[in-house]
């Protein structure tokens, strides 16, 4: 780049540059851990919305209302209590967005709850009641229902690995954005 006033003085290289100022790190992690909870609560309602398609026909049966008989020709297995717990977690998704734009830590903590109270938990437990039916299919290729032309469970566990990961990550991106979003402490003499 031309300089208005001449050539560079002798004896600089352009490796003087840590006395510059640059931009601290809370800012940076900040922007880099927004774009990846956004990527990461897009990804949430994605399958939440496949969540809420599959669990359609119990939400209409319930409530007896809409084509049922058109959901039925579906053939999907009953939803389980699991999948109703899980589907809580999208409105901590909106709280997680939410708190973005103005870098609310109080809303970003919310997320962080009702990702755990909703999400994990809801999870860990369909974990634990989809066991017995994986060790039937894995050692019998026994299984009680279909998705799709698919043994459930698999479907099920398949869901059950994106979610944790999805919630894995969230709340670690969320607790760095709160690191981030934290002031700083200043030294007392």
């Amino acid at each position: 780049m031309a300089s208005k006033y001449g050539s560079r003085p002798a004896g600089t290289d352009g490796s003087d540059f840590w006395h510059r100022e640059s931009v601290a790190w809370q800012y940076k992690f900040s922007s880099l851990n927004k774009s990846r909870l956004k990527t990461d609560l897009t990804v949430h309602i994605l399958i939440g919305l496949l969540m809420i398609v599959r669990i359609l026909p119990g939400i209409t049966s319930f409530l007896g209302v809409g084509p049922v008989q058109r959901l039925r020709q579906w053939n999907l297995p009953p939803p389980r209590p699991w999948e109703y717990a899980w589907i809580i977690s999208l409105v901590g998704v909106i709280l997680g967005w939410r708190s973005m734009p103005k870098n609310e830590s109080a809303l970003l903590k919310q997320y962080m709850i009702g990702s755990v109270v909703f999400g994990v938990i809801p999870v860990l437990y369909g974990l634990i009641d989809q066991s017995d039916d994986l060790y039937a299919y894995l050692n019998e290729k026994k299984f009680t229902g279909q998705i799709l032309g698919y043994p459930a469970v698999v479907v099920w566990f398949m869901f059950l690995t994106v979610a944790t990961q999805i919630h894995g990550f969230g709340l670690y991106f969320a607790a760095q954005l709160i690191k981030s979003w934290r002031p700083r402490e200043r030294k007392t003499k």
